[in-house]
C-alpha cells in the first residue's frame, strides 16, 4: 500500500497514518504463529467500514485476503459493508468478485459497498419461525 499512497498522495506520512490508527478496531492476522498482517474494521450504526486490510507481501496472493473478507461478509451479512480503495489497487478486483460495487469515484479513490443479501435473510428468518 505504501507504493499506492506515494503514487497518489505524494508520499508516506507516518504521523498521518498513526493519527487514523485506532487500536480498538484492529485484529491481527496470525499465520503459523507469525504476524502476517492486520484488519481494521469500524462498526458504524447501520454498516461496517473496512478501514484497512494489510498483509505482508510474503502472504499476499495466497487467498488469505479473500478468506478474511469472506469471514467478515459472513459475520456481518445483515448490514452493508463499505470500504475505500485506489482505482488501481490490485485488491479492487477481489472486492468486485466478492460483490462490492462502486458507489463513488474521487480521482483515483473509489468508495465501494457490499449490501446485505435480503434473500438469505428471508430464508434464515423463515427457518426460525
Amino acid at each position: 500500500m505504501q507504493d499506492l499512497f506515494c503514487k497518489h498522495w505524494g508520499g508516506w506520512v507516518p504521523a498521518e497514518f498513526r493519527k487514523g490508527f485506532a487500536v480498538e478496531n484492529i485484529s491481527m492476522v496470525i499465520i503459523a504463529g507469525k504476524r502476517a498482517g492486520y484488519l481494521s474494521v469500524i462498526k458504524e450504526p447501520l454498516s461496517i467500514y473496512i478501514d484497512n486490510i494489510q498483509l505482508s507481501p510474503a502472504w499476499q496472493g495466497q487467498g488469505i485476503g479473500a478468506s478474511l473478507l469472506n469471514r467478515l461478509l459472513d459475520t456481518h451479512s445483515r448490514v452493508s459493508i463499505r470500504l475505500t480503495t485506489f482505482e488501481d489497487n490490485p485488491a479492487k478486483r477481489l472486492y468486485e468478485r466478492m460483490g462490492f460495487v462502486v458507489l463513488e469515484r474521487n480521482g483515483m479513490t473509489v468508495k465501494m459497498e457490499k449490501r446485505p443479501n435480503k434473500a438469505v435473510h428471508r430464508n434464515r428468518s423463515s427457518k426460525l419461525v
